[in-house]
């Protein structure tokens, strides 16, 4: 059935591309006119309506990344805003694509500006994008806006690497020996524990306790792997849908040794990024404050956020609501979001007036110490994950071959 909608959707949007005709709702059909090879329409209507489909095209992090890289370049070449997008609409592959870039076209062409027609597509654009782009378009400076969005982009998509890269052997190690222990569980005691019983000996209680896992395993294990998927399901459901479980799951990782670590420096690294390019632009300070705070996961740092943009209205400074009371006394307010170091750049970058700058620093100074200790995490998980599997099977294996060792007095 999803191959039949999806062929159908498809020549839709190939009819919708080559007439050239997007309908909204209580609007007639406008005419177009040919830009190029490029179909876009030649009136608009500011209060027009996006339909369903172009309301929830997404771009994919790949996606975003080839548009402002590509943008940047255009722009930066002297190519105008709207023959730029009219070059990726004809290098698009995907149709809702296409389709999503006709309809910025057909935006622009009616006087909204990039920022604003952004802001209408939050599965393809994020707001602090559009805030960016906005800033750029007031400024004149769009092209240096989508270079420091595609560096930004890349830099994410590389830390999103290494995490990946970082975490595949443990999960590999862990999944092959699951399912290594599972098999012997199942298939290989249950005939070793019929030969035994046939000696009617008495066995070390390695080799008993291994035995009823076994017939345990080899019993429930349709129910045992039902109970397991179920968990996982309702983990990630827990975790990834309400704030309760998010909340939880987020504190319970701060309080790990390597993985708290990991995630403090991941959070400090990504909100210094966001909010130095959105001062750098030009956007006031409480503005974004709320912007970053939106491209935030973590709830604690979303919470932290929103009391520094509250604490920034009633008239106070960014280092003192991070923990930094006295500069002079260095007395600080210890908290787990913020370490002192960050407090203390950013009320050099209060008293310098150059906020943006430090917030630079501290990006770079966290981006490289993510980087450290993400090669540290790999150098001590691999033998600790090879210790384990070793301990897990090697106690298997000992407890087969342990009655044999006494097999004179145990096998009559």
């Amino acid at each position: 059935m999803s191959s039949i909608s999806d062929k159908l959707s498809d020549w839709k949007l190939d009819l919708e591309l080559f007439f050239g005709r997007f309908s909204h709702k209580g609007e007639s059909v406008t005419e177009t006119k040919t830009l190029g090879t490029i179909l876009v329409p030649a009136k608009v209507t500011l209060s027009e309506k996006l339909s369903l489909s172009l309301r929830m095209t997404s771009l994919g992090h790949r996606d975003r990344l080839y548009f402002f890289d590509q943008m940047a370049t255009l722009v930066g070449s002297g190519v105008n805003l709207i023959e730029s997008l009219s070059l990726l609409q004809a290098q698009a592959k995907a149709k809702s694509h296409q389709r999503l870039y006709a309809e910025i076209i057909h935006r622009i062409n009616g006087g909204m500006t990039l920022a604003d027609t952004m802001n209408l597509f939050t599965r393809a654009f994020s707001p602090m994008q559009a805030s960016l782009v906005e800033a750029g378009e007031k400024s004149g400076n769009l092209k240096t806006v989508f270079s420091r969005m595609a560096e930004d982009l890349e830099s994410q998509q590389d830390f999103l690497r290494k995490i990946k890269g970082a975490m595949f052997y443990p999960v590999v190690v862990m999944g092959l020996a699951m399912i290594m222990v599972t098999g012997m569980l199942v298939f290989v005691i249950p005939k070793v524990s019929k030969l035994y019983e046939q000696s009617n000996a008495k066995l070390p209680t390695l080799t008993q306790k291994v035995i009823d896992i076994s017939d345990f395993v080899s019993l429930n294990y349709p129910i045992l792997f039902g109970a397991l998927a179920i968990f996982i399901v309702s983990f990630w459901l827990l975790t990834s849908k309400t704030r309760l479980g998010k909340w939880a799951l987020e504190s319970l990782i701060s309080s790990l040794p390597m993985f708290g670590r990991i995630s403090q420096e991941k959070n400090i690294m990504v909100l210094a990024s966001n909010l130095g390019m959105l001062l750098e632009s030009g956007v006031l300070i409480s503005n974004a404050f709320e912007i970053t705070e939106k491209t935030l996961d973590n709830l604690h740092y979303k919470k932290a956020l929103a009391d520094i943009r509250h604490g920034i209205i009633l008239g106070k400074n960014v280092s003192e609501m991070m923990g930094l009371k006295d500069i002079k006394t260095q007395k600080f307010e210890h908290n787990s979001l913020f370490p002192l170091q960050v407090a203390q750049l950013m009320h050099i970058g209060e008293v310098t007036g150059n906020l943006a700058k430090m917030l630079a620093k501290v990006r770079e100074n966290y981006h490289k110490s993510v980087d450290y200790t993400l090669k540290n995490l790999s150098t001590m998980v691999e033998p600790l994950m090879i210790f384990l599997v070793a301990l897990i099977v090697g106690s298997i294996l000992l407890a087969v071959m342990l009655p044999f060792f006494y097999i004179g007095s145990t096998i009559h």
